[in-house]
């Protein structure tokens, strides 16, 4: 970083700062998982809820008692 101008690696530095207080705050949070992990994982699959009346989809499988 020797061949940087001066602002850029103050600028490098203050985002290395707010990063580890970042993640220092993240890690220190207690219970759940980080919005940002959350975000990454797929949604739980959801129950179908179908009506009796309602006829099966085209191209589905018809699920029934």
């Amino acid at each position: 970083m020797a061949n940087l101008p001066e602002d850029i690696v103050d600028r490098i530095r203050a985002l290395e700062r707010q990063v580890h207080r970042l993640t220092t705050y993240v890690n220190s949070k207690p219970g759940g998982t980080p919005t940002a992990l959350a975000a990454t994982e797929p949604p739980p699959p959801r129950a179908q809820e179908t009506s009796e009346d309602e006829p099966p989809r085209p191209g589905g499988t018809a699920t029934g008692p």
